[in-house]
């Protein structure tokens, strides 16, 4: 229990906490996997945080990495290697040029140099621009810090002007119905997707595709040129991409058209909720922990119900202050980014205050029942008083036959 407490709390510190400055108290370093990323507009690529220990064994990191939003943008994060569970709080935003994503392992403590995250980012605009590891980046051994602030990684990136396009060659737009949001997960696996022709001179002949975990892979699945809708199925949790291009009567082929996919069909992990004390007297707080993971789309946020009333958000650790006497039932629920949820309860038990609550579970009486107890314990109380009265008949009766049997014999 304590342990688990412990490990909610440290992720609470990672998650919620990730802007206090904390000085070099490690070697843990974190890296990116070049130093220099040259691309073209509307070119994807990725980016890969590895966490390189440097003596220390680590359970959890998070990584907290900037970059140009003018240049580029973020696609998709994914983790890529030892650090196998999702924290809560994960997020990127292309508004403010931000990526925080945070992770941990339950397994052994991580002592080897392993990749962390992959971002997938898209270049939107020429030009050069930088990707940093952020000091707000955190490397934990058993709730402490382990990361040296000093040496963390940084790249530049340079962004050339795409390729011109063939003369009469058609660009391809390509929309989901079901999965609308390239940013988003969605709790469906069914995808439907359609694309348009825009320009070109030539008719289109043929169309290949191909629809998969990774970001470059080659279209090779073969379409009719008439085809402008086609719907898929994604075998598993995860992030896809739909890669689509079209060859023109002419030979002429279109540039690559790619649209991203997200789908998240499973509940988060089991919450682990506990309750300090399921006992408390008016006037005493009821406080409760909870914490889980998701694998997938991460934990978007939790929810809160006091004896079935509305449900309501709320962040761990939660206090339940002035709460009349009586018993509560306290359920949370834990959300991911797809809408999927899981539900946890505990209940806790407020008396009046005097109560003597070492007393044994369910000792309370009702009025019922503390009558029949009154009524056996004077059947109780009158039966002894009659069995005494028996005996010291029985005594008295012994005792006078003595008297008259030693008189008796006196006589003779």
């Amino acid at each position: 229990m304590l342990k688990q407490f412990l490990h909610s709390f440290l992720l609470a510190v990672v998650v919620f906490v990730p802007w206090v400055s904390v000085q070099a108290a490690g070697a843990a370093t974190m890296s990116l996997d070049a130093d220099t990323y040259e691309v073209a507009r509307a070119e994807l690529f990725d980016v890969t945080v590895s966490v390189d220990p440097r003596g220390e064994s680590l359970d959890t990191v998070r990584a907290v990495v900037t970059f140009d939003p003018s240049i580029v943008n973020v696609q998709s994060v994914r983790l890529a290697g030892s650090f196998d569970r999702v924290a809560p709080g994960n997020y990127y935003d292309n508004g403010s040029g931000k990526v925080s994503w945070g992770a941990f392992t339950l397994e052994d403590p991580v002592t080897t140099v392993t990749p962390l995250i992959t971002m997938t980012f898209l270049a939107i605009a020429q030009g050069e621009g930088n990707i940093q590891i952020s000091s707000d980046s955190r490397a934990i051994q058993n709730g402490e810090e382990k990361i040296n602030t000093s040496e963390l990684g940084s790249a530049e990136v340079q962004v050339a002007q795409a390729p011109e396009a063939q003369p009469g060659v058609a660009l391809l737009a390509i929309e989901s119905g079901t999965h609308p949001d390239q940013s988003a997960w969605y709790s469906n696996r069914s995808v439907d997707l359609a694309w348009t022709e825009l320009e070109g001179d030539t008719p289109i002949a043929a169309y290949y595709y191909s629809f998969g975990p990774e970001s470059d892979t080659g279209p090779s699945i073969y379409l009719e040129g008439s085809t402008t809708e086609l719907s898929l199925e994604a075998p598993e949790d995860g992030l896809y991409y739909f890669r689509l291009k079209g060859v023109h009567e002419d030979g002429k082929e279109t540039p690559i058209a790619q649209r991203s996919v997200g789908v998240d069909i499973t509940a988060p992990n089991a919450i682990e909720l506990t309750v300090q004390d399921n006992k408390i007297l008016m006037g005493e707080s009821a406080w409760f922990t909870f914490a889980t993971t998701d694998e997938t789309s991460g934990v978007l946020q939790y929810q809160v119900s006091i004896n079935d009333s509305e449900f309501q958000v709320q962040t761990s650790p939660l206090e339940m202050e002035d709460l009349p006497e009586g018993t509560y039932f306290f359920r949370v629920a834990a959300f991911d980014r797809a809408g999927n949820v899981i539900y946890s309860g505990v209940s806790v038990r407020v008396y009046p205050q005097g109560t003597d609550l070492s007393r044994p579970e369910g000792y309370e009486q009702s009025g019922e029942v503390q009558a029949i107890t009154t009524s056996l314990q004077s059947a109780v109380t009158e039966i002894s008083s009659r069995r005494t009265l028996l005996i010291t008949v029985v005594l008295g009766v012994a005792a006078l036959i003595g008297i008259i049997y030693v008189s008796r014999k006196r006589k003779r």
